[in-house]
């Protein structure tokens, strides 16, 4: 019996396999003889089992392992090179215009720049965010100009950001609704910020993903929220104060303009004011570079000890008053209402008493003062920096987003709040069944309503702002007892001098 349990094993064993009985038992017997055991009868079993486990193979093949490599394909497609077209009839290539009208800057040059500040994205970083950029550009021609915004740290994820300058919004102003309708006014102040296009993407070489145009509400809310970003631009928003915008990527949008109000700078003369000029197509005011502007020969003016923050200007739209229509805004007889200027495009100095304390500026060389690059650090926006070398300044943020709020918040305590009257009665109604009293017979003799107490003690209530009293701080009390204590001793000093004194004046009468 122990012979054919054997047997069944040894069948057991070989059925995953593809080895035959006896190939099993040739090399089964070969290994007996080879290492010639004391008792072969006995251990055979154990090496019948050692010679089918040093013979197994794998039935199945295992999977491959998966590597995400979508990274390396997207930066392996930036190098790549727009082949020229071959005439169907000829097959000779034809010359096609790969380059563009759009205006890039060196972005490897303010690369080099911003390392004098100790900031950078990376020379290969750079490298693959300068190729994106040219692709970009060359998918939109219509863009005046383009440029690296900076980074915005996210949770999940980073944003890489991509401004682009156009002419005029490519959003059409809503239809149907007065000149001084809100949702109107909402659209048309924030032209000026919305002539700036904003892509973003997570990592150099990514395609790059379009931002939605900026309202006038959102521009005015985001200064008052801070919070992290998730890198993901579905995100729902929820914030308090509430942010009137439903995705994360209108938040972005509204922030980056917020950041560029605040941080991008030129030096002074740089750029000229455009008002608006139908004749010479020029819709809104804009501004441009003065051809008069040249870079001084001392640079050490732009970072003195007490440096001059005139000598600096802010240069990206400003956030718009609120509108003030008088009661004089009507339709005239004809149904024509009044126009209302354009937003303006104000090119703003800085003063040197509200804006020098929010920016630290220092040269990056003390060797040679005069031709040293000079860098502003931004105390407000942590991350935001201004760089001027020559002719050339750049402009770059990196960073979560958020303003620097030195200023610690402490709730004050306040002395006249008053909770409000509750009453639930019309809400909830509460179904008691009366007592009934019956006689022997089983008769109603009676029916008693029940009692219904009060839903709270209307004598005695204590009010909110009693109840925050009496959990007021311990110290505080004991600061106000002995404030009180003091006054009441000053009080009778003040009336045992005026005693002595009315006392002596008493004697000197009598005398």
């Amino acid at each position: 019996m122990g012979d054919e349990n054997k047997a069944k094993e040894v069948m057991a064993y070989l059925a995953p396999s593809n080895t035959s009985v006896f190939d099993h038992l040739s090399e089964v017997l070969t290994n007996v003889a080879i290492s010639n055991p004391e008792n072969p009868v006995e251990s055979f079993h154990k090496i019948s089992r050692e010679v089918l486990e040093n013979s197994l193979r794998w039935t199945d093949e295992p999977a491959p392992v998966k590597q995400d490599l979508s990274k390396q394909v997207e930066c392996q497609n930036l190098f790549r090179v727009q082949k020229a077209e071959a005439d169907p009839t000829t097959s000779i290539s034809m010359t096609s215009k790969v380059g563009t009208d759009t205006y890039i800057p060196d972005i490897m040059a303010e690369t080099e720049m911003l390392n004098w500040t100790g900031i950078s994205v990376g020379g290969v970083n750079a490298t693959r965010i300068m190729l994106s950029i040219r692709q970009l550009a060359t998918a939109h021609p219509e863009f005046k100009s383009v440029r690296f915004f900076g980074k915005i740290l996210g949770k999940q994820a980073d944003y890489y950001i991509c401004e682009a300058e156009v002419t005029e919004c490519d959003e059409a102003p809503p239809k149907g609704l007065i000149p001084k309708h809100p949702e109107k006014r909402n659209f048309e102040k924030a032209q000026q910020h919305n002539r700036f296009k904003y892509y973003v993407c997570h990592s150099p070489g990514a395609p790059w993903t379009a931002l939605p145009n900026l309202r006038y509400y959102q521009l005015l809310a985001v200064p008052n929220i801070k919070r992290l970003f998730t890198g993901n631009l579905t995100a729902p928003m929820a914030t308090f104060p509430p942010f009137p915008g439903e995705t994360e990527a209108e938040y972005l949008r509204a922030k980056i303009a917020h950041i560029g109000e605040r941080t991008v700078m030129s030096p002074s003369g740089f750029f000229t004011e455009l008002p608006a000029d139908p004749e010479a197509k020029r819709k809104y005011h804009s501004i441009a570079p003065s051809p008069e502007w040249a870079p001084p020969e001392d640079l050490s003016g732009y970072a003195a000890e007490v440096w001059p923050a005139s000598t600096w200007t802010r240069h990206y739209p400003q956030v718009p008053d609120a509108d003030e229509f008088g009661e004089d805004f009507v339709p005239d007889e004809t149904g024509k209402w009044p126009d209302i200027d354009p937003e303006g495009w104000p090119l703003r100095p800085l003063s040197d008493e509200e804006d020098a304390p929010l920016w630290i500026a220092r040269q990056c060389s003390h060797q040679l003062k005069a031709k040293a690059p000079v860098c502003l650090i931004s105390r407000q926006y942590p991350g935001a920096v201004v760089v001027l070398q020559g002719k050339k300044f750049v402009n770059f943020y990196i960073g979560f987003g958020n303003q620097e709020n030195e200023k610690m918040y402490t709730p004050t305590f306040q002395e006249n709040l008053v909770m409000p009257p509750v009453c639930s009665d019309v809400i909830y109604k509460v179904h008691r069944e009366p007592t009934i009293e019956r006689d022997a017979d089983g008769n109603i003799t009676a029916t008693i309503p029940p009692e219904v107490k009060p839903r709270y003690p209307l004598e005695g209530w204590l009010h909110f702002n009693d109840e925050q009293a009496d959990l007021r701080d311990k110290m505080y009390v004991e600061w106000e007892e002995l404030k009180k204590k003091e006054a009441e001793e000053k009080a009778a000093a003040e009336a045992a001098a005026a005693e002595a004194a009315a006392a002596e004046a008493a004697n000197a009468e009598g005398a």
